[in-house]
């Protein structure tokens, strides 16, 4: 999860900054890159948690229309770009509008509180068309490792983020970009990826086609004031910038925000803890208050 300063009222070139985003702690970063998936179990995970995005965007956005709705289209197009079939898609169109028969059919978005491994505050983010199968489970993922449910948003404080990329004939550099950024109304902050590029040519094989187009892409999250987000990611569309992700995220507040756990043992029983609340299939989003 993105971690930063909270920027509030005058939006100055102090507030903006430059900073390495680590995609271990929130997923947006990680959305946006091409998903391998290692076998077939793990390819049906993938497909269901991205029709669940595609779905949310639907009942969020107000429209099944790409073309009215950023944020569906923006969840489309990660579906295309992890091979996401035409019908998975359609079908996730459909159950967010209300429009589908079946399971899943009353889908609705439902948010969870809790302390997790270490005394880490934790939010999660569901889309269910049972609550108390939902609940269930995570609260029985919580009391594994003993947590317990309880009230954490004061923990936490809602931002709006978009994710862009510069198009080849736009600037890639940090300042220049948030020149273009300084003049719309609702942005609170700036940061860059400085990892772009680099994890993913790490991670993929390569190819013929990966070394003749090396993935160098630069890419700059918009720290948003909540209820301008799809104001602002419009904006940023119209000024030429390819949108990546966007949404409306928990953020940990400055003086509830903890450090990341040092102890090694900790460290494991947590992210154990994440990679088991990640495997329920109605989870959506995990948000913690550790720091970045």
């Amino acid at each position: 999860m993105l971690r930063t300063n909270s920027v509030r009222g005058i939006f100055t070139r102090r507030f903006l900054h430059e900073t390495k985003l680590l995609s271990a702690g929130h997923s947006k970063w990680a959305n946006i890159k091409h998903t391998k998936a290692k076998n077939d179990a793990e390819r049906t995970k993938i497909y269901n948690k991205i029709a669940n995005q595609i779905t949310v965007a639907v009942k969020l956005g107000g429209s099944s229309d790409p073309s009215s709705n950023i944020r569906l289209a923006t969840a489309i197009e990660l579906a295309s770009k992890n091979n996401v079939t035409k019908k998975v898609i359609e079908n996730a169109i459909k159950k967010g509008a209300g429009t589908s028969e079946g399971a899943g059919a009353g889908a609705e978005p439902c948010t969870y509180e809790g302390i997790g491994p270490a005394g880490v505050a934790f939010v999660v983010e569901a889309l269910t068309d049972n609550k108390n199968r939902t609940v269930g489970l995570i609260r029985s993922t919580f009391n594994k490792f003993n947590g317990n449910m309880t009230p954490t948003l004061y923990f936490f404080e809602r931002k709006g983020y978009v994710v862009i990329e510069p198009k080849e004939d736009q600037p890639q550099d940090f300042d220049s970009v948030m020149d273009i950024v300084l003049e719309i109304d609702g942005v609170e902050d700036l940061e860059q990826d400085t990892s772009a590029g680099q994890e993913d040519a790490a991670t993929e094989p390569s190819t013929a086609e990966s070394d003749a187009s090396p993935t160098t892409a630069a890419l700059f999250e918009v720290i948003t004031e909540p209820q301008q987000t799809n104001k602002v990611a419009e904006t940023l569309r119209n000024k030429g910038f390819h949108i990546r992700d966007m949404g409306v995220e928990y953020a940990p507040r400055d003086e509830t925000a903890i450090d990341h756990v040092t102890d090694v043992e900790l460290q494991a029983k947590l992210d154990k803890f994440i990679n088991q609340l990640e495997e329920i299939d109605d989870v959506t989003q995990i948000y913690s208050n550790i720091k970045e």
